[in-house]
């Protein structure tokens, strides 16, 4: 009779081994999804696959893979923090760990290295090297759709720019005013054309690259205008209308903030001339379009 008993106990035993070799283990949840599952916020349904929200604030590991889910059910990696909600930043701390303890492909937040400050570093197995991650260049292109009228012998901002791109937001087209993101090089290119007048011998238009926070000109390029056609005898005493127009390109050495704008003066006549637009900015075909354009790239 004992020794029956010793039979059961020792079948027992290896019955309760079995299943706990195969449990999934829950805490704060009497529905694991994984090998173990733990319910953060205690809010997941009692049966059945938890929502998405409900799965953000749980811990997960698979029980196929062993890989950890944070705030995910079923992780793709060894550690997987995707999750629905919107806190899914890792945290990283420095160490004083070499590069070659550490091993290669060792993270670490480093607040110590000078001059350049508090900065992500990779090990190679060798050396801690810097994560560098390149800014958004600035890349803008804009043109004049819309009329303005440039006064004679007043430096004039051309505003109301029709913006076709602008990579790192750093242009307003209704001021017309750049701001440079960082400190760096950048490079303007200008074209413009004014409508058709009878234009003075020996005027000039001026392409001025402007800094309208400290009433600064940062650069600026001359187009002057020889014999026109204002009747003299070599042009049989005949008055005609000249189209003045040109291009600028200047490259300027900006500090972070720096504000420029493009800006326009002629004494072509002693009256305003307007820029020559399109009356049909849609229509790539219109003569009179794509004439006075701006476009900034930073080096």
């Amino acid at each position: 009779m004992r020794k029956v008993k010793h039979k059961v106990l020792i079948f027992s035993i290896f019955y309760s081994f079995i299943n706990l070799h195969y449990a999934q283990v829950g805490i704060g949840t009497n529905n694991p999804q994984g090998a173990l599952h733990v319910d953060g916020a205690k809010d997941n349904a009692t049966s059945g696959t938890p929502t998405p929200t409900q799965v953000s604030n749980d811990v997960i590991i698979s029980k196929t893979t062993g890989f950890i889910g944070v705030g995910v059910l079923n992780p793709q990696v060894k550690l997987d923090m995707r999750s629905a909600g919107a806190e899914n930043s890792l945290g990283l701390g420095t160490t004083n760990m070499s590069a070659s303890d550490a091993a290669a492909g060792a993270v670490r937040y480093d607040v110590v290295n000078t001059p350049v400050g508090a900065k992500i570093e990779v090990s190679d197995g060798s050396v801690w090297n810097k994560a560098y991650i390149a800014p958004q260049k600035a890349v803008v292109v804009v043109r004049k759709v819309s009329s303005q009228s440039i006064p004679a012998s007043t430096a004039t901002t051309i505003i109301n720019w029709n913006e076709v791109r602008d990579m790192s937001n750093s242009f307003t087209p209704s001021t017309g005013e750049f701001v440079a993101p960082r400190d760096g090089t950048y490079t303007f290119l200008l074209t413009f054309n004014l409508n058709g007048a009878v234009i003075n011998d020996g005027s000039r238009v001026e392409s001025q690259f402007y800094n309208p926070a400290t009433n600064t000109v940062l650069a600026s390029v001359y187009k002057t205008f020889g014999q026109s056609m204002t009747g003299t005898a070599d042009d049989a005493n005949s008055t005609r209308s000249t189209q003045a127009g040109g291009s600028s390109t200047v490259t300027l050495t900006l500090t972070a903030g720096t504000r420029v704008s493009v800006r326009l003066f002629h004494n072509l006549t002693s009256s305003a001339i307007s820029l020559r637009v399109t009356s049909n900015s849609s229509d790539p075909a219109n003569p009179d379009d794509g004439f006075n354009n701006l476009t900034i790239i930073e080096h």
